[in-house]
Formats: C-alpha cells, sequence, structure tokens
C-alpha cells in the first residue's frame, strides 16, 4: 500500500477539476467584460463540466462512513437530444482505522446522456456510461483495474451568466466490478454497487463572439415642392385665377382679397353708346354691358343703381328725360341677359352732375356716361 498522505489523491482530483474550470471560465469572463460582446455556441455543441461527489458506498466495503470525491465531464452533441460524455472522476473513503490508510478510486467511463430539453434553458436528463474503476484498497494485492458502469438522472440550469455558465446536479448508481470476495477461499465473487450524488458547475466550449451592431435608422421627411405658377389675372381685378372667388368682376372695380367687388363703389363706364337724340342701344356697346352681366351672375350680394348722365348740349330739361330712358334702357337690356329685376334700378340725371368741362369736345364725351353704383344688399337706395 502506497504512503501517501490520504487526503494528497483526493487533492489532485480536485486540482485538475479547478485548472480546467479556470481555463475555461477566463477567457468567456474576460470577453463578456472587457469587449461588451454577447456570444453563442459554436457547431457542435460541447461543454466541460466539473462537479463535487458525494458518495455513498457499498455497505459490504466496511468503510467507516461516506466518501467524497470529484470529477470532470466532457459532452459532446451527437444528435438533437442525445450527447456523448465521458468522465475523469476520483474518490477518497476512508478506512475508519486511527492513523490509518484511507482507500482511493479513480475511474474513466465514457457514454450517452439523452436530455429532456434542448439545455438552452432547465434541462433533466438520463445517463448512462461503462469504463474501468482503478481502486487503491488494502490489501495490495487486490489494487487494480476493474470494469466499472454507471447511471442515473439529473438536471442542467439554463446559462446564468453571460459566459453561459450553468449548476449541474445529479444523481448515480455505479457498478463496481471489484471481487469484495477476493480472499475468500471459497471463491465466490460478489461486486460492490455505490450510489454517488453530486453537484458542480458546467461551461459551454466554442463560444463564438457576436458583435453588437447598433442600428442607425435615417428618418426621411417628405418636403413639399412650391412650384410659383405664373401670374394670371383673367379679370384683371388685381387677384390671381387660382385665389380669385369672383373670376368675372368689372375692369378697375375694387375688390376684397378674395376677388369680388365690394359695396358703396361707382363704376364708370364711358363706352356705352346710343343712337342719335334716342334710348336705343348702339351695337357696339352691347360687349362692355355683357361684361357687367357676368360679374352680377358670379357675384349675387350686392345690387346696382344705373345711373345715366349727359352734357349740357339742349335743353336741361330734354337731357333729364333722354338720360333717364337711356338708364333705363340698360337696365331692360341687362334684365334680358338674365340678371334679376329686383337687383337692377334705373335713374337718369341729366346735365346736373357734370364729371369735366362742357366748354370742350373732350369734356362733354366724359359727362356722356353710364355709372353703375354698387350698393350692398339691403341698403336704402
Amino acid at each position: 500500500m502506497s504512503a501517501t498522505h490520504p487526503l494528497n489523491k483526493l487533492r489532485f482530483f480536485l486540482a485538475i477539476s479547478l485548472l480546467a474550470l479556470t481555463g475555461t471560465l477566463i477567457p468567456h469572463i474576460a470577453s463578456a467584460q472587457e469587449t461588451g460582446e454577447t456570444i453563442e455556441e459554436a457547431r457542435p455543441r460541447q461543454y466541460l463540466s466539473t462537479q463535487l461527489h458525494y458518495l455513498v458506498p457499498d455497505s459490504d466495503r466496511e468503510i467507516a462512513r461516506n466518501g467524497i470525491g470529484a470529477g470532470i465531464q466532457y459532452g459532446r452533441q451527437w444528435k438533437e437530444h442525445l450527447w456523448w460524455e465521458t468522465e475523469l472522476a476520483g474518490y477518497n473513503l476512508e478506512s475508519g482505522v486511527k492513523d490509518g490508510t484511507d482507500f482511493y478510486q479513480a475511474g474513466l467511463t465514457t457514454g450517452l446522456m439523452y436530455v429532456f430539453g434542448d439545455r438552452k434553458g432547465f434541462s433533466p436528463f438520463v445517463v448512462g456510461a461503462i469504463g474501468a474503476m482503478y481502486s487503491d484498497v488494502i490489501p495490495d494485492d487486490n489494487d487494480g483495474f476493474n470494469l466499472h458502469a454507471n447511471a442515473g438522472v439529473g438536471a442542467v440550469t439554463g446559462p446564468l451568466f453571460d459566459n453561459g455558465l450553468k449548476l449541474r446536479g445529479e444523481a448515480r448508481y455505479l457498478y463496481d466490478g471489484a471481487d469484495r470476495n477476493a480472499n475468500d477461499p471459497s471463491g465466490s465473487q460478489s461486486n460492490f454497487n455505490d450510489w454517488r450524488f453530486s453537484l458542480g458547475i458546467e461551461v459551454p466550449l466554442g463560444y463564438t463572439r457576436v458583435r453588437t451592431v447598433e442600428r442607425i435608422v435615417y428618418q426621411t421627411r417628405e418636403v413639399e415642392k412650391i412650384i410659383e405658377k405664373p401670374f394670371v389675372d383673367s379679370d384683371q381685378d388685381g387677384i390671381a385665377d387660382n385665389r380669385d372667388q369672383c373670376p368675372d368682376t368689372l375692369a378697375n372695380a375694387r375688390v376684397d382679397a378674395n376677388g369680388c367687388m365690394i359695396a358703396n363703389q361707382t363704376i364708370t363706364f364711358n363706352n356705352i353708346n346710343f343712337e342719335l337724340n334716342a334710348a336705343q342701344i348702339s351695337p357696339g356697346s352691347r360687349q362692355p354691358l355683357d361684361t357687367l352681366v357676368q360679374a352680377l351672375r358670379s357675384q349675387t350680394d350686392f345690387n346696382v343703381e344705373i345711373a345715366g348722365h349727359s352734357d349740357n348740349t339742349g335743353a336741361a330739361r330734354y337731357n333729364q328725360q333722354l338720360s333717364d330712358q337711356r338708364a333705363r334702357a340698360v337696365r331692360q337690356y341687362l334684365i334680358s341677359q338674365g340678371v334679376e329685376a329686383s337687383r337692377l334700378t334705373a335713374r337718369g340725371f341729366g346735365e346736373s352732375e357734370p364729371v369735366a368741362d362742357n366748354s370742350t369736345a373732350s369734356g362733354r364725351a366724359m359727362n356722356r356716361r353710364v355709372e353703375f353704383r354698387v350698393i350692398e344688399q339691403g341698403a336704402q337706395q
């Protein structure tokens, strides 16, 4: 029997487990903390696990108390739920003899694990493995390798940290092919049946870094493009046709911002002519009157007083009567063209309201005129 201190071999197994675990964790922790990148498992998926074992030995081993141990497992995915796992484990079994040497075991097994889940969340599993167990016992003649098999159930959690670390727990039945009755003269053989309860951690291998890319969204705006149209003013009232609500106002009439004639204004026509000494409208004067008809039809919120004027040629009484007849003739023409009679009144003023000097031909021509006085509806005429 070796004189090695009872705890040395156990410490050896623990050291192996911790070194493997440290080598697995450090690069993942560094990558998570220093780069700020996320990581994903490579394909095929693999893991490295280290566990502490609590051993309940077979009563026939005549061990004073339960044993402890440690182990390392390497796993690799084979199919969707099926994994292949290899384990190296070591155990310390106290003999209970004062100042005596304890028993030690080291086992190497490989087998299959069926996982009820995807190992990305909490996943129960069943496992079975077969291999060899080396036992260091008393007497030394019984040291050596024997068949070893185990089977059990367990569960693994989902990742607890960015590096993928998980918790793992399990319980296994252990079959040890060592002959418990090796010194029995009868030669009968019987093997050991132990139980093992384990708790440890598991870290995925082959994580790849996934760079987090900041997505920049450029917001687009629809901008209305204003195309200036050429200024068109068909009725020459100073308001463009595209804004003119009264498109047929009279030339030289005062209008509001909407292009509509305002009340209380007088519009003078010097181009409305009549037959000599008569109230009959000449054919050439109908065009300006038709323009007035269009204005009255397009805007119906005002009335019109038609005022006839003359120069001072001839008797005043005659001029008064003739101007009144001519004003009424204009009114009648507007009515015949569809303007409502209620909107129109006619009155002659003769030579009483001259606007120019009657001593000249041009002045007399200006005094011979027809005026259209725009009156707000409802106002006293």
